[in-house]
This record gives C-alpha cells, sequence and structure tokens, in this order.
C-alpha cells in the first residue's frame, strides 16, 4: 500500500545527499540548541506530505515541523519526519534518516525509511514477523546511548557505547543484520524522542519479534491504540519517548527492569 510513497522518499534521499555539506543552508533552532531545523528539513517535509496528500488523500498526518498536520477521514494516519538528525547533518556527520510511519486504525501497520548517505531504504508492511524472535543474545558488543544517559551511571552494565545522534539510524540497525546472526545492535537505550522519530521503526522491531518499550512500561509493537495511549493527538506532540529498543523481546524487557522502569 504505502510502497507508492517509495520513488518520493527516494528523491528527498538525493536531495537531501546533494545538499550535505552545502555551505548555503540556513539552520534555526527551535527549542533549545539541540533542537534546530533547516531549510533542508522544510523543503524535504513538503515534498513528503505532497506526495501523501496526492496517494492518500483522506489519510491524517503528523509531522514533525509544525503547521502541516490534517485530520484523518478514513482511520489511517502517516507519521513524518522529513529528516531525523538535523544537529548531525549540521555538523558534517554523515548520519541522518527520512522515516515515514503508517498507523490504521490505531495500530502501527507498515514503514518506510532511507538512510540517504548509505543509500538504504527500508519498506516493512502489514507488521507480521517475517522471522522467528532471537531466543538469545551474545555479550554486547554494540549499544546505542542516548546522550540523555552520557552522564548517568548505568551500574553493572559493560559496554562499549556509541552515541550514534539520530534516533531513526539507531533502531534500523537494532533490526538489521545484513545477514548476520545477530542485528548491527543489540538495543537502543534512549532518554528523549518524539513519536514521529519512533513511529517507522517500530514497524521493522514488530516483525522482527522484537519491542519498543517506553517508560511507563507500554510495549508499542503490541500496542492497538497509540493515538489513545499517548493521550491523543493533542498530548503526542508534547509526549517525550524515553524508550528501550530490541530485536529480542527479553533483551529489551530486561534493559527496562533494569534502567527505565521508575
Amino acid at each position: 500500500m504505502i510502497e507508492s510513497l517509495i520513488p518520493t522518499v527516494s528523491e528527498v534521499a538525493q536531495y537531501q545527499k546533494q545538499m550535505f555539506m552545502d555551505e548555503n543552508i540556513v539552520f534555526k533552532t527551535k527549542t533549545d540548541k539541540f533542537d534546530i531545523v533547516s531549510d533542508v528539513d522544510m523543503r524535504s517535509q513538503r515534498i513528503l506530505l505532497a506526495a501523501i496528500e496526492k496517494y492518500f488523500p483522506a489519510s491524517g498526518i503528523v509531522a514533525e515541523e509544525i503547521g502541516q498536520d490534517k485530520p484523518s477521514q478514513d482511520g489511517t494516519w502517516f507519521l513524518v519526519d522529513p529528516l531525523d538528525g538535523t544537529a548531525n547533518f549540521k555538523a558534517g556527520i554523515p548520519l541522518w534518516a527520512i522515516s515515514i510511519g503508517f498507523v490504521k486504525d490505531g495500530a502501527i501497520s507498515s514503514g518506510i525509511i532511507s538512510l540517504p548517505f548509505t543509500r538504504e531504504l527500508f519498506f516493512s508492511q502489514d507488521s507480521v514477523p517475517i522471522i522467528k524472535p532471537l531466543k538469545t543474545l551474545a555479550s554486547a558488543e554494540f549499544y546505542g546511548i542516548d546522550s540523555t544517559f552520557e552522564n548517568q551511571p548505568l551500574h553493572g552494565l559493560t559496554l562499549k557505547r556509541r552515541q550514534l545522534g539520530a534516533a531513526v539510524p539507531t533502531l534500523m540497525w537494532c533490526c538489521d543484520s545484513r545477514h548476520r546472526q545477530r542485528p548491527r545492535l543489540d538495543f537502543a537505550l534512549m532518554g528523549k524522542g518524539s513519536f514521529w522519530d519512533v513511529c517507522g521503526a517500530i514497524a521493522f522491531l514488530k516483525q522482527k519479534g522484537g519491542a519498543l518499550i517506553d517508560a511507563t512500561g507500554q510495549d508499542f509493537t503490541e500496542c492497538s491504540d497509540v493515538f489513545q495511549t499517548l493521550g491523543g493527538l493533542q498530548k503526542l506532540r508534547t509526549y517525550n519517548f524515553r524508550y528501550v529498543a530490541s530485536a529480542n523481546k527479553h533483551v529489551a524487557q530486561e534493559i527496562y527492569q533494569r534502567y527505565l522502569k521508575t
């Protein structure tokens, strides 16, 4: 269904890669110095939303950059992050992503994610598991730890840390194994995020039999109505996701119990 958006996502990815390191890009701060937006973000969002409105005129839209949301007429929604990792983009770090999540009747159904710099595009449809969940993971080598946890001791956890600076690529690397026996990342522990950051990736975690558990204990891969859980559309924009994600539910649950549960 949403695969009709893939050519547009690829077009936007190519545009972003062409603009990467362009000294004429204008960046502006939003809520704080770490929350920034550029004209590349805004143009990317306009292109993506125009395609959604063309192919899915009855669908609702919630997009990261404020001002272009629209209500749903048929119970379907698109959650759009046109450029996740703008701070990396500004700093010349080639790690950012485009994310589209599709919600039908309250449940996350599908996702399209692009990593423009590496020319990777991921598509997930009708999020049912495509493989059996991993039973065990070997001793961890790499983890995604958000900067919010950077100065907080994680007692009893020995690991090599990577602060990746962008949620969507981190979550995709929890799913993507590239024919290895295990994903690129065993889990991601994130201290701050928004629903449009995680919606598309949750579809892939569902297919892998994984989990994304927030600080309340809610596993969003099993959530039947995300809008109701988040308190409605009005609260969705201000809801702060503190969460752990993994392709292995047991790992996600263990990390939640140790480091997120309040």
